[in-house]
């Protein structure tokens, strides 16, 4: 199930017993969660509890559920970066410019847009690169600028930090500040994504 809220609460999402089995096997169960609009969430469990499944649901991407979800976020407004993203050939700034040239941002704004997320993600001069040379860490920088310059109304973002040093990291962290209307939510082990998110939701391990 998946419908508007149908409380007058500032919910973003609401979940009760959500289960996703593949054939006899349950790879994500969670009983119960609320998440407020423009929060900051961390998702945590062991490999193999469903952190990147959850999110696949909440982004539309994985409907075969049973449960309940209720989200107040219109499936356009929903982003989904991969711990493995997927870069366009080309170079890096087209790469980042590509969800605002789909809705036809005029140029002059879309370069400024760009720059400025870029530059909060400190890959500014890898702007005009080819976006297949990069390394992992600028890799994954590049899709969260992607991602970001959309502003959207739910970002999901499943170990944003691999692959990151500890300042990269915390460059990533720091960018997510700009978009105080998102709800984030982050799938990560990584002990600064605990530290930035405001709530936690736990997986327990999978169930066969």
């Amino acid at each position: 199930m998946n419908a508007p809220l149908k409380t007058t609460t500032d919910a973003a999402i609401c979940i009760a017993d959500l289960t996703v089995r593949k054939g006899e096997r349950t790879i994500c169960q969670l009983t119960d969660a609320t998440v407020s609009k423009s929060s900051r969430v961390g998702v945590t469990g062991l490999n193999g509890s469903g952190k990147t499944t959850l999110l696949r649901v909440l982004a539309g991407l994985e409907t075969d559920f049973t449960g309940t979800l209720e989200l107040d976020v219109p499936l356009a407004e929903r982003v989904f970066v991969h711990q493995s993203p997927f870069l366009f050939s080309g170079t890096v700034l087209n790469n980042v410019e590509y969800g605002l040239r789909a809705r036809s941002v005029p140029r002059s704004e879309r370069r400024e847009l760009a720059s400025f997320w870029l530059k909060q993600l400190g890959i500014l001069d890898f702007a005009n690169r080819s976006a297949r040379s990069l390394s992992g860490g600028e890799a994954r920088r590049t899709a969260l600028a992607r991602a970001c310059i959309l502003r959207p109304g739910l970002l999901l973002l499943d170990e944003p930090l691999a692959d990151l040093d500890p300042a990269g990291a915390e460059c990533v962290l720091q960018a997510f500040d700009e978009l105080s209307e998102s709800t984030i939510l982050i799938s990560s082990p990584t002990p600064l994504a605990v530290e930035f998110a405001q709530t936690t939701i736990r997986l327990g391990q999978s169930v066969n």
